[in-house]
């Protein structure tokens, strides 16, 4: 009796984190061609068992592992994305289900949108930025925020962001790190204060850039190693984000989005492409294991419930060559 009660309140507390509007990436449009729910995607771990775990949870620590591509993100998904330099990528962030009357995002998660192109399997300073977009236009009084990519953009747009293959980029298999930076409370440092701080959404997607290009990408950045907690666009305050004179001192409106510069190699504008309809589940189907505090529960599931197997403790390992992902049959 004692395990149900401790069991039901941690389903209690899962499902009060549930109303908090977090995101990750569902699915990516090839030229405005779905590929299907969840396929090619490095889907983040869920954080609790089916039907109550999510896995849109953000990421805090710059120093952790999972700033790469998010929990579990060294593991592949069975399935890769065939493109080709040139071709337009549509990625489709949800909070809770993938249709256009989802909410994305909470409101108040303010800040940058960004993309990174990566060798896949990512080695040191592998990730080369090509898009990012931040604060666009200043808060007109005292203590607004002003309009940001991701809650005043990427929201009105249902959650759909555009990215490029770059021109001539050679044949190869490759990471597309997409990534949002919530700064509603990024005021704070989590490092001193581990409740607070920035929020990173990182997600990656399996490519494979197919044709006889002969453009390599160039050094980029290390995750982790790219991000310091102390950057001026991590530590920062939305909401001195106004062209008046904001009460708080000190406080800047200049916001300088984090990270390395946009590669040169990559496109000067990302077009806005019309996308069509989205193949596969509008909701996530049942999962067989989640990570709570570095801690893996595995387990199978029987009528819809599932049915705990062990546990073990998870670590991320990322190979240094590449294996081609295990299809499923």
């Amino acid at each position: 009796m004692k395990g149900q009660g401790l069991f039901a309140a941690a389903l209690a507390l899962v499902n009060v984190e549930l109303v908090q509007a977090h995101t990750f990436i569902w699915g990516v449009f090839v030229n405005g061609v779905d590929q299907g729910t969840f396929r090619g995607m490095r889907v983040p771990a869920y954080n609790g068992p089916p039907p109550r775990g999510y896995a849109n949870s953000p990421v805090k620590d710059v120093n952790s592992i999972d700033i790469r591509c998010n929990v579990l993100g060294d593991l592949q998904n069975p399935y890769t994305i065939k493109v080709q330099p040139g071709d337009n990528l549509t990625l489709d962030w949800k909070h809770n289900n993938r249709t256009n009357a989802d909410d994305i995002i909470d409101f108040s998660h303010h800040g940058p949108i960004l993309a990174y192109l990566s060798p896949d399997p990512p080695t040191e300073n592998s990730f080369v930025k090509i898009f990012e977009k931040g604060k666009y236009e200043e808060g007109a009084t005292p203590f607004a925020p002003g309009k940001w990519a991701i809650s005043s953009e990427l929201k009105a747009n249902n959650g759909l962001m555009n990215v490029r293959i770059p021109a001539g980029l050679k044949a190869g298999h490759y990471l597309l790190r997409g990534e949002l930076i919530a700064l509603h409370e990024g005021d704070a440092r989590f490092d001193q204060n581990p409740i607070r701080g920035a929020q990173f959404y990182p997600n990656c997607v399996q490519l494979e850039v197919v044709g006889d290009g002969t453009v390599e990408l160039p050094k980029g950045v290390s995750f982790p190693g790219a991000y310091k907690v102390n950057d001026p666009g991590i530590h920062h305050d939305v909401y001195c984000s106004t062209k008046t004179t904001s009460l708080k001192v000190p406080c800047t409106s200049t916001y300088q989005i984090p990270g390395p510069t946009v590669w040169s190699g990559a496109w000067p504008d990302t077009t806005k492409v019309d996308v069509g309809p989205r193949s596969g589940p509008a909701t996530a189907t049942p999962w067989t294991r989640w990570i709570s505090k570095s801690v893996v529960t595995s387990a199978t599931i029987v009528g819809g419930s599932a049915q705990i197997i062990g546990s073990s403790t998870y670590q991320a390992s990322w190979s240094a060559n590449y294996a081609t992902p295990t299809p499923v049959a």
